[in-house]
């Protein structure tokens, strides 16, 4: 077996051990981070398009992985493709349709976060988007966004067989293909707005694509027409009448609510998301009612008709705002458990306490027996659940009762409670 003299050991240990640390760095310490790999991006995810009016609001997620789903990536920013279809064109594949020209936007995007480097607290002011996260990209449909463009390549039409000749040899038959010929592309129902998202890295390497989201460029449907509104103890009602005119394409409608500031509320700006609507799914029926509802706080709500086509969906312009300002006519229950106790000179009352929150007090009546009418005896409402009453004349019968009343201006007084009697002595 082969010896080795230990200097040339150790030297050979040393050459490898500053290779790996990167020509001389020592192991041990913190060197300068590694520069991120150009691995490309994956496909960005949720993608999903919206139609509101003349609006579109494609929400994407932004690629937080590479494409083969963990080390080192690079993203430097997203492409986003969007063309409009012809209603008998068919669905483009990816090599026609991600192409420079069909590029409507670019989304610049922060490169990942160095594990190594610490956070500093405040020092962040980079507006570009961050990997992981949910983003909006709106636009605005012109008339020039209506016009179809051509994406696929027309296929090649096979040239005419000359007829056959008589006596002639017959042709040979050609080779039978290897495969049967895959279906023919899906073709669009209508015209149509179709978008498709790619993260690239910041070498151009492009990721994968992501799935396609379109919608219907169909006239959208005629606005709901606000109706009378409503409110209870806990909530507000609002109704609406269906559009004035609906469209041939797409006749029949159902509704979303969305909440919007109250006048003079002081807010304003259009949102950088699409608005979520209150209702979880599309009304069919010209009403909703909201729990929650605190007296002198108006709510406002508008609603959009929502046309159905396929598996897409198109909103109309906002309603005229419906507002609802709760009032408190609404009294406390009637007290309970009233009780009376005669002593000298004086007939002791005690009640069991309202349970509502916004009660003020409590108003005490009595009357002589058998027919009198209950007067108040407090000028003003109570907030204990007793009352001596120190007013009585011997041997005379009195009818007792309490009401409840609450804050509300003017107050609501509840019914009465249980009577009594007592004799005083």
């Amino acid at each position: 077996m082969p010896r080795f003299a230990p200097h040339a050991t150790r030297l050979a240990c040393t050459v490898a051990v500053a290779l790996l640390c990167g020509g001389g760095a020592a192991c041990g310490k913190k060197g300068p981070p590694l520069a991120p790999l150009n691995m490309a991006p994956e496909a960005p995810q949720g993608v999903k398009a919206r139609r509101l009016a003349d609006t579109v609001y494609l929400q994407i997620t932004v690629p937080a992985k590479s494409v083969s789903g963990g080390g080192p990536y690079s993203i430097d920013h997203l492409d986003i493709y969007g063309v409009t279809l012809a209603p008998d064109a068919p669905t483009p594949a990816n090599r026609d349709l991600l192409k420079p020209q069909f590029v409507i936007a670019k989304i610049p995007v922060r490169p990942p976060v160095d594990p190594d480097e610490e956070p500093v607290e405040g020092a962040d002011t980079d507006k570009r988007a961050k990997p992981g996260e949910a983003i909006t990209f709106v636009e605005v449909l012109t008339p020039a966004l209506l016009e179809p463009q051509q994406v696929s390549k027309p296929e090649p039409v096979a040239p005419p067989q000359p007829a056959p000749v008589a006596g002639a040899p017959a042709p040979v038959a050609a080779a039978p293909p290897a495969a049967p010929a895959p279906p023919a592309p899906a073709q669009a129902a209508t015209l149509s707005r179709l978008y498709v998202v790619q993260g690239v890295a910041r070498n151009g390497s492009r990721g994968p694509a992501s799935a396609r989201s379109s919608v219907p460029l169909l006239t959208a449907p005629g606005p709901a027409r606000p109706g009378p509104t409503a409110f209870d103890a806990a909530s507000v009602t609002v109704t609406w009448q269906p559009p004035a005119t609906s469209s041939d394409e797409a006749p029949g409608v159902t509704y979303n609510i969305y909440e919007v500031a109250a006048a003079g509320s002081g807010a304003a700006g259009a949102p950088a998301a699409a608005p979520l609507p209150l209702n979880p799914a599309p009304l069919a029926e010209p009403t909703f009612r909201r729990e929650g509802a605190a007296p002198g706080q108006e709510q406002c709500f508008v609603v959009r008709s929502v046309a159905t086509i396929g598996t897409a969906s198109i909103e109309s312009v906002p309603s005229d705002p419906m507002c609802v300002t709760p009032r408190d006519t609404f009294p406390p229950a009637a007290p309970k458990g009233l009780a009376a106790v005669s002593g000298t000179g004086v007939i002791n009352l005690i009640w069991d306490p309202s349970t509502e929150a916004d009660v003020a007090g409590y108003i005490v009546l009595r009357g002589e027996a058998p027919g009198d009418t209950l007067q108040p005896l407090t000028p003003a409402p109570i907030r204990e659940t007793r009352y001596a009453d120190r007013t009585t004349r011997a041997g005379v019968t009195y009818v007792y009762a309490i009401v409840a009343v609450d804050r509300a201006t003017p107050a609501n007084q509840s019914a009465l409670s249980n009577k009594v009697q007592e004799t005083a002595r």
